[in-house]
């Protein structure tokens, strides 16, 4: 459940939830792009940073 935006979020707990699984997602992003770019044997970036997006 995310807020809208303007709307005053009612926990910390669900904004929290939200962010934790939005890093979980990015991570099993990159793990994907990490082993299709070692198949076709290119570099690959090993930190989720802003330039990944």
């Amino acid at each position: 459940m995310v807020t809208e935006p303007g709307e005053v979020a009612r926990g910390k707990k669900n904004g929290l939830d939200y962010l934790f699984n939005l890093y979980e997602q990015c991570r099993n992003f990159l793990i994907q792009v990490q082993s299709i770019a070692k198949a076709s044997g290119e570099k690959c970036p090993t930190k989720v940073t802003n330039q990944v997006f």
